[in-house]
């Protein structure tokens, strides 16, 4: 399926300066890939916007999108990374061999997934022993959520509304333990609380563009949205 929204990812980058959410967002993503990767991949890709800002900031070399749509901008990103490739997901396998890239990220994807835990563990699978591998996905007890609780009316899945992938379905919204409990699941306890850091983002409306960045930690747990962060241990499989 290819997507003809044909606005550019410059133009979202400079749009999101003024959004509140979306700039905390971008910038808490770039002081967690802290270092110049060679070969990455973003699942779930879509545009590729976070290909973009991690190839803007020249942190990533290599750059792989995979998806079930095809409309990732290879030509943007590509003016920033050495080389960009995309590859269409088949039966939820990435098509990627084992221990490949040295960062493997996915933002706004494992909520939308059928199975999260095969998800985790192909995530997994694809990235090098020693990698990294990023989650960000929205909080379960975010302010909104709280609200549509105490009506009755939060219930799963749930739709978004649209978006230019036509509806946006949440099957379900994690709680920060409940994500971390399952990749220590999915990796069959070879990762553990340990080696899992948790970042929360954002707490605010997002309707309203209202909100703060630096949350005090009592309220972390009312964050908007969450990144999950851990290396892929050296194990043999």
């Amino acid at each position: 399926m290819k997507i003809k929204n044909a606005q550019p990812l410059q133009k979202r980058y400079k749009n999101n300066t003024s959004a509140k959410f979306q700039k905390c967002q971008t910038e808490l993503f770039l002081s967690l890939i802290d270092k110049k990767y060679n070969k990455v991949l973003e699942v779930g890709c879509g545009k590729g916007y976070f290909s973009y800002v991690g190839a803007l900031h020249k942190k990533f070399i290599h750059c792989s999108g995979c998806d079930v749509f095809f409309d990732y901008r290879k030509k943007e990103i590509a003016e920033y990374a050495e080389s960009v490739e995309y590859k269409k997901i088949e039966n939820n396998i990435l098509p990627f061999s084992d221990n490949l890239f040295d960062l493997v990220f996915s933002m706004d994807v494992i909520e939308h997934i059928d199975n999260d835990i095969e998800f985790i563990k192909e995530s997994i699978r694809v990235c090098k022993k020693g990698g990294e591998i990023i989650i960000g996905t929205p909080n379960y007890w975010r302010i909104t959520n709280i609200f549509l609780m105490l009506f009755g009316q939060l219930k799963y899945p749930k739709n978004m509304g649209k978006d230019d992938y036509g509806d946006c379905i949440h099957i379900r919204e994690y709680k920060m333990k409940e994500l971390v409990e399952k990749i220590i699941y999915a990796s069959d306890g070879k990762i553990n609380h340990d080696n899992i850091s948790v970042f929360p983002c954002w707490l605010g409306v997002l309707s309203l563009n209202i909100g703060i960045e630096k949350l005090p930690p009592l309220l972390n747990n009312l964050c908007h949205f969450f990144f999950i962060k851990f290396k892929k241990p050296n194990y043999e499989s």
